[in-house]
């Protein structure tokens, strides 16, 4: 089986069950993306290994885990408020101290890299559950209580079908007319002209989401558009940034044709915080 063949059976399968899971319930999404924060910070951890950093596996993914399950009860309006600072800090601290007790080599070392996968990865995915809800009504399901539910699964699915039309459109454009390299250092193949054609490509694509799904108007929609295409193609860069200086191709090999999650979700890990921020300012 070819690349070409092998990547584009995954990469339907993949998106199909994604967007099920997405559209099904808020808990159906909540658990994807759990499964995605754990496999791509164990392929975090992975690629320091493989290139001798120091860093703390079991630390980051534990880490990982809690954090993003804070942000899920603050989803389900637990209203945990100061402990979403408090409990980070706490664990942090614990964790300081387990490495001044170990007998590892560069115990600062293997704490900043361990800490940077669990803000790189843990903190924009546990943000995510956090954007697609109506904010103007009650805001989420709280146990035992009953309230009218808001969860708008047509936001995340924006925000995947923006940055895939962008990655198509950049993809053909750059293919077919690319000319001026837009980031040559860190990755030779992107250029100017494919990165235009992406946003062009992303834009036809708000235009149709806001004539299908509404809830926004279109400067919103574009607005939305353009900080997703921005954001996400630096998160692009900053993810070969990376690979390049690790000196690796793919962040892993679980995603057949594809690499691995680290590489599927480079840019929306990146357009998470950005795009959280824009839409909590325009409601």
């Amino acid at each position: 089986m070819n690349n070409l063949v092998q990547r584009t059976i995954t990469g339907v399968l993949g998106a199909a069950f994604m967007l099920t899971a997405i559209w099904f319930s808020f808990y159906s999404f909540a658990a994807v993306f759990f499964l995605v924060t754990i496999l791509s910070t164990y392929e975090y951890h992975q690629l320091l290994t493989k290139t001798g950093i120091p860093n703390n596996p079991i630390a980051g993914i534990t880490g990982s885990i809690l954090i993003y399950i804070l942000f899920v009860l603050q989803t389900l309006n637990f209203d945990l408020g100061a402990v979403l600072i408090a409990v980070p800090c706490l664990l942090f601290m614990i964790y300081m101290l387990i490495e001044l007790f170990s007998t590892n080599d560069q115990p600062i070392t293997r704490v900043t890299y361990t800490i940077a996968g669990i803000l790189y990865i843990a903190v924009p995915f546990g943000l995510l559950t956090l954007i697609p809800w109506d904010k103007s009504a009650y805001g989420c399901i709280r146990w035992g209580v009953e309230i009218q539910p808001v969860y708008k699964f047509e936001i995340i699915f924006a925000l995947l079908f923006l940055i895939w039309a962008n990655d198509v459109g950049a993809y053909f454009v750059g293919k077919s007319l690319g000319r001026h390299k837009l980031f040559e250092r860190i990755s030779p193949k992107k250029t100017w002209e494919g990165s235009i054609g992406g946003l062009g490509t992303a834009m036809i694509f708000a235009y149709l989401l806001y004539c299908y799904f509404g809830i926004f108007s279109i400067p919103v929609w574009m607005g939305l558009c353009v900080i997703v295409v921005i954001s996400g193609s630096l998160g692009d860069l900053v993810e070969s940034m990376i690979k390049r200086t690790l000196q690796v191709k793919d962040s892993g090999t679980l995603l057949p044709g594809h690499g691995g999650f680290l590489d599927r979700f480079d840019a929306l890990i990146f357009a998470i915080p950005f795009v959280y921020l824009y839409l909590t300012l325009i409601k």
